[in-house]
């Protein structure tokens, strides 16, 4: 039998045995820091309270930003959307923040526009620019943007009024979602810069109403533009809060449309034909929409002309006078009957008066 022989282990004194060493660590990598982020600037407190929920989105006072590209910042946002929908339903205080919020996200990628928050990317700088693409960059036809082309659209204006309107219920919650329309404001007898008329589209099972911007009022600075948007709001108030502001047909304004004007921060004046319907926007109030203002500006670049009227209307050589409620209908009765008492639409509840 053979017997191999060992070396003896000898012990330096000072130095640790192998399996007394400390394991080798390895070395620290500090985590890399995503080539985009996605930041939101100019946020109302709404959006920022409800951001501040979402995982992934670093919130401040009026700035919020996600470490990951506007896709990933999409998801986060939808996930959260989903979830509040499904527990909540779809009037969940916060919602209508997050359905803001998302479609500003969402517009990064599709360039559609919403001026409830303004947004800045970040993106990763390339390494190499070559002296020809810097040339077609900068030409005329390369610097056009969804908001700066030759021709005109209407998609643009739309969509800008509807961003100052979503503004405006995130700020005051009890005013209702609408269907805004641009249309003319000098085809009937009287000329007007907008209407609310309650309950005039239908989506579903539900009612929405509808507020009307004239072409010929895009004419006006912008905060005059908005002072009508605000204006139909007060009248969108009064109506979600079943309160009567106006009478005469819409065209006299009482001193309860007043109060609501006032609300959400307009001046009146009193005005012997049409009551306290002037409206002015106050400077505090213009502060706290500014960002809506600058993205509505950019989409007036377009105004209608008033209708062309083609003379005197004809006489009506009848003794009946013709007479419409709120809704408005009308109907056309012997003046002896009207002075005989009131006659109630049974739709509208309202009056039928002399449509002077």
């Amino acid at each position: 039998m053979v017997v191999n022989d060992l070396a003896p282990v000898v012990h330096v004194p000072g130095q640790l045995d192998l399996i007394d060493m400390p394991a080798t660590l390895p070395p620290v990598i500090a985590a890399a820091k995503p080539a985009t982020t996605t930041k939101l600037t100019g946020l109302t407190n709404h959006n920022t309270a409800t951001l501040g929920t979402i995982g992934g989105w670093t919130v401040t006072k009026t700035t919020a930003v996600y470490g990951g590209t506007p896709k990933a910042a999409l998801d986060a946002v939808q996930l959260r959307m989903d979830k509040v929908r499904s527990t909540e339903g779809g009037r969940a205080h916060g919602y209508t923040s997050l359905i803001a919020v998302r479609n500003k996200v969402k517009e990064l990628s599709t360039g559609g526009s919403h001026p409830a928050v303004s947004v800045t990317i970040k993106r990763a700088k390339k390494t190499t620019t070559s002296t020809a693409s810097k040339t077609r960059t900068g030409s005329p036809k390369a610097r056009l943007t969804r908001k700066r082309q030759d021709e005109y659209t209407t998609a643009e204006l739309v969509s800008a009024l509807e961003g100052a309107w979503t503004a405006i219920r995130a700020n005051h919650t009890e005013v209702p979602a609408v269907v805004i329309i641009v249309g003319s404001g000098t085809a009937s007898k009287q000329a007007k810069y907008g209407h609310f008329a309650a309950g005039r589209w239908q989506h579903g099972e539900h009612a929405l109403a509808e507020v009307l911007i004239s072409g010929e009022g895009l004419k006006r600075p912008v905060e005059e533009v908005f002072t009508t948007l605000l204006h139909e709001a007060a009248h969108a108030l009064a109506n979600v809060r079943e309160i009567k502001d106006t009478s005469r047909q819409g065209r006299w304004h009482n001193q309860k449309f007043a109060a609501l004007a006032s609300e959400l921060g307009l001046d009146t004046t009193k005005d012997p034909r049409i009551g306290w319907s002037p409206c002015t926007l106050r400077k505090e109030t213009a502060t706290t929409y500014k960002s809506v203002l600058v993205e509505l500006k950019k989409a007036l670049i377009a105004y209608r002309h008033p209708e062309m009227t083609g003379g005197r209307a004809k006489k009506n050589n009848n003794n009946a006078i013709a007479c419409a409620c709120q809704c408005p209908r009308r109907i056309r009765v012997a003046k002896a009957v009207l002075e005989e008492g009131e006659i109630t639409c049974g739709i509208c509840e309202s009056t039928f008066e002399p449509d002077e």
